[in-house]
């Protein structure tokens, strides 16, 4: 997995040294009830409420049970409502579920850099990069880069802001993926009718990127990114047998962000609609949407199946960039000698 094993080690010893998870609400339910309802194994669930309530006991005062308010944060966010087995153990008190989506998204959100994490070292990246390339055939590639879009109800005057491409309101969040879907980088703060070029540039991986942090590191984007010295888009047109073998690695390393954020969508149904925590300023998209990334990544690493099989989100591409990209020889060159040194068959 592309997250430093010291950082899960250290959050688990940090959790462990505080608290055991015995002795809560989760023993009220069997692990198939766990599972099918809250899309996560009973062992990722305990782990999730130690890390709450250890932020929580650190930085609030809290009135009630941390438990209580992470079963019910999860249930929504797997189903996008309170399930009734879990409202009448839990004792469903007006307001408790918006309490506990506030504050539990307000905490997993707050955990984001503990959870994310690029590839910080030399070693690291070329541990992920040999994996892809292994793969895939493209080198130096440690993500992929992409935007989802989730579902929202804006006020009506700002309606042709959030309006995406593909006919609805959306916030974007701009994710990057290892070849295994764990997510390695997000950012959310974009309404649906942005351009994803404008969001990368603007992004904060991206200021790394052209800061010299992440060294001569690539990322696969679609067609609506410009070619850049981090950035691989496709090709308009495949006009030799190295350049078809081009495109058929980067769509597949490109349809690994499609499925990432479909599993994403697949465990987390909140995120196919967003729409009814927007008349409510205190639970902010952005937060469930983060606090949905730290629980994929959670899930990944304690290798919880998904409860179907997720369908690639379809991706709307916007403007096709690649005539832009033909005004910048050097980037032309850059990418031809790629294509030339790992696909030719000569």
């Amino acid at each position: 997995m592309s997250q430093s094993a010291a950082v899960w080690f250290c959050v688990h010893d940090d959790v462990e040294s505080d608290h055991s998870t015995t002795g809560n609400v989760l023993d009220y339910f069997d692990d198939e009830f766990i599972i099918r309802t809250l899309h996560l194994s009973r062992f990722a669930v305990s782990f999730i409420i130690d890390c709450v309530r250890t932020r929580l006991e650190r930085f609030t005062e809290r009135s009630l049970p941390v438990d209580h308010l992470v079963l019910a944060a999860l249930c929504f966010y797997a189903n996008g409502f309170l399930h009734n087995e879990i409202a009448e153990t839990i004792g469903n008190i007006n307001g408790f579920l918006n309490t506990a989506v506030e504050t539990v998204s307000k905490v997993l959100s707050s955990m984001l850099d503990e959870f994310i994490t690029f590839p910080s070292s030399l070693n690291d990246r070329v541990l992920v990069a040999q994996e892809l390339q292994k793969l895939h055939g493209i080198p130096n590639v440690v993500g992929v880069l992409g935007c989802m879009h989730a579902r929202i109800k804006p006020v009506k005057r700002e309606r042709m802001l959030y309006m995406n491409g593909m006919g609805y309101f959306s916030i974007m969040s701009q994710m990057v993926c290892d070849s295994q879907g764990n997510l390695l980088s997000v950012e959310t703060e974009w309404p649906g009718s942005t351009s994803e070029q404008s969001i990368w540039e603007n992004s904060k991986i991206c200021q790394q990127f052209k800061s010299g942090k992440h060294g001569q590191s690539l990322l696969v984007g679609a067609s609506c990114y410009s070619l850049s010295k981090h950035v691989l888009p496709p090709l308009s047109r495949a006009s030799n047998p190295a350049s078809v073998h081009y495109e058929q690695s980067h769509f597949k390393i490109q349809s690994i962000i499609q499925k990432t954020f479909g599993a994403l969508k697949m465990r987390f149904q909140c995120l196919e609609n967003l729409g009814h925590i927007q008349k409510d300023v205190s639970h902010k998209p952005a937060e469930v949407i983060h606090a949905c990334c730290v629980l994929h990544n959670i899930a990944k690493k304690f290798s919880v199946p998904l409860p179907g099989e997720p369908e690639p989100e379809p991706l709307h591409h916007g403007i096709n960039r690649e005539e832009i990209n033909q005004s910048d020889v050097h980037l032309l060159l850059f990418r031809k000698d790629i294509i030339t040194t790992c696909f030719s068959e000569d």
